[in-house]
């Protein structure tokens, strides 16, 4: 029974040893560090955030003593970078740059200052545009093209806020914000530049201007703040609304019961007392929330859990990958198509523009092949007209020369010249036909008597006519009037039709007579249109097919009559038409509607 008792009693001593012991050694850590790393953003340089913060400092370590409050001063990026490496145990900061951290990390809301500038004591937090009192931009909307500068693209009240409002109101494309610079701490640095002259417009946080006045740094009539309001009856002038004010948050590194201890130091300050004179507040009050923080930065898709554009991409890409590389061989692939496709394309056009181009040229050569044989059709008729000028001219020769023998005066002799001058006219353009036929120029359009053209085409087929006994007759309705065509085009037309018409009266086996070829030339308001009738074979085909060169229906024919005549009506917008008549017989119908000078085939 004792050794029992022993044993109990000794466990006993052994398990409070250890109790004891623990409680010891833990109450030894918690008080092995009594100095903690607090960082703060310097917005108006290093000596003015010493200056301003130092007194809180001081505070905490008089309402706790032996503790030890170490102050570091940074820019946005220091201040970032400090954080991240684990080497601050409280920070002191704008509300954009705190409520990015702490949407990313854990963080800990301490304490929130409050301020007497505005009926809202948790807000004072704005930007603030401001240029020069004589300045020629009056409201937010002028300054696209101004020379516009703030501290740092990061500063919430700083820039993120007017940035806000101006992509809200849709003032400004992303060109703009592109142009803005960024000078970095101190803020003063920015209204100092505007007065002199080396900035048109400076962002800079809510109560700058009146803080530098205050400090007799500057003069409040020297500027002007654009867009000025003053929500909540604030005491400063600002460009936007207010947002919470500057708030301490405690990092994983420090122990909550630290943190607990500040906060209750923080609320604990006197309005008057020196240290809240020195940072501008009137003490400290519960965090404030920051869901407006947030709205803004969502709004600029820069909130910390917006995930980018390539970020989701990312992810997707991650989570399907077997669709992506799919999707990416199968847009290979259609590029390559793509490619292909276009190779062929550009080397089918080429092989088409020279085929054009052969065809255009083979279709010049035919054409003048073509125009000879009509002319070699033509050559007994030519021949014909050419006589009778000769035959003329020779008689008037040997008249003169017999009155010049009898002593005709000169006086006398001048009409039998004049005579021979006309046959020699009138052989001269029989010729000028013929190389007009043979050579044909580009198209050059005139004004013509169409009767004219007419009659000295009927004159060059009219002794092959009279020759087969075919008679040839035109008659004229409605008021003639000129055209403006091509005078060789419709020659060749008016002559190809003609020839045509006569080859379709020899046609008829055995021969007949009693053969004619009309025409009726028509002049309408609109248009002339021509009708040549004859009572030929007529049309062995339902329909003619003008398209088609080479067609022909003649043994030694080259089939390119038609075809030039479709071209020539087309080149004047004009139309051919052909049909047959009863008991036998054919009628081509030709219309060309009237022209202006100045209009183009």
């Amino acid at each position: 029974m004792i050794n029992n008792h022993s044993q109990k009693l000794t466990l006993l001593i052994f398990a409070f040893s250890i109790f004891f012991t623990s409680f010891v050694f833990s109450k030894d850590q918690k008080a092995q560090r009594t100095d903690y790393d607090v960082g703060i953003l310097a917005l108006r340089g290093h000596a003015h955030a010493r200056q301003a913060w130092l007194p809180t400092l001081d505070w905490l370590e008089e309402r706790n003593p032996g503790y030890q409050f170490n102050l570091h001063t940074y820019d946005f990026d220091q201040l970032e970078d400090a954080f991240l490496h684990d080497r601050l145990d409280f920070i002191l900061t704008s509300p954009g740059q705190a409520t990015k951290l702490a949407r990313a990390y854990p963080i800990n809301w301490v304490a929130t200052q409050k301020t007497a500038y505005s009926n809202l004591p948790n807000k004072s937090i704005a930007s603030v545009a401001v240029v020069r009192g004589e300045s020629p931009y009056k409201t937010l909307r002028d300054i696209n093209k101004a020379k516009v500068a703030a501290v740092s693209e990061k500063a919430f009240g700083g820039f993120i806020a007017l940035q806000y409002e101006l992509d809200k109101l849709g003032y400004f494309n992303s060109s703009f914000f592109e142009k803005i610079q960024f000078t970095g701490p101190p803020t003063d640095q920015l209204i100092l530049d505007v007065i002199g002259n080396a900035l048109d417009v400076a962002i800079v946080p809510a109560c700058t201007l009146e803080n530098m006045a205050k400090e007799g740094r500057i003069q409040l009539h020297d500027l002007r703040v654009l867009n000025e309001k003053r929500p909540a009856d604030s005491v400063c002038a600002v460009s936007t609304p207010l947002y919470p004010n500057w708030t301490l948050a405690m990092t994983e590194r420090a122990p909550t019961y630290v943190g607990q201890m500040v906060a209750q130091s923080l609320f604990a300050m006197p309005t008057d007392h020196p240290a809240a004179i020195a940072a501008n507040n009137v003490g400290w009050m519960l965090p404030a929330p920051s869901i407006n923080v947030d709205q803004v930065y969502k709004h600029l898709d820069m909130h910390p859990l917006q995930k980018s554009w390539g970020q989701k991409v990312k992810e997707w890409l991650h989570e399907n990958q077997i669709i992506a590389i799919a999707a990416m061989l199968t847009l290979l692939l259609l590029t390559a198509y793509h490619f292909w496709l276009q190779w062929r394309f550009q080397r089918s056009r080429e092989e088409l523009k020279n085929a054009m181009n052969d065809l255009r040229r083979k279709s010049t050569m035919l054409e003048h092949a073509q125009r000879i044989t009509i002319v070699g059709e033509l050559g007994s008729s030519i021949a014909h007209e050419i006589n009778q000028p000769l035959a003329a001219i020779k008689n008037y020769s040997q008249g003169a020369k017999v009155r010049m023998k009898r002593g005709t005066t000169p006086e006398e002799m001048l009409p039998i010249i004049e005579k021979i001058q006309q046959q020699v006219t009138s052989a001269s353009d029989i010729i000028q036909r013929l190389r007009s036929l043979i050579n044909k120029t580009p198209i050059e359009k005139n004004w013509v008597d169409l009767p004219s053209l007419i009659e000295d085409a009927m004159k060059l087929v009219d002794f092959e006519f009279q020759r087969h006994r075919i008679h040839l007759g035109v008659v004229y309705s409605g008021e003639p009037q000129k055209i403006y065509a091509d005078v060789t085009g419709l020659q060749q037309v008016i002559l190809n039709v003609l020839n045509n018409a006569k080859d379709a009266c020899l046609s008829h086996m055995p021969k007949r007579t009693g053969l004619f070829v009309d025409l009726h030339v028509s002049f309408c308001d609109e248009m002339v249109i021509v009708d040549v009738t004859d009572n030929g074979v007529g049309i062995q085909q339902q329909e003619i097919p003008l398209d088609q060169a080479f067609y022909t229906t003649k043994d030694n024919g080259l089939g390119l009559g038609l075809a030039i005549c479709r071209d020539v009506i087309e080149g004047h917008h004009g139309s051919i038409r052909f049909r047959s008549i009863e008991p036998s017989g054919c009628q081509v119908t030709i219309i060309l509607p009237y022209q202006e000078a100045c209009s183009e085939s």
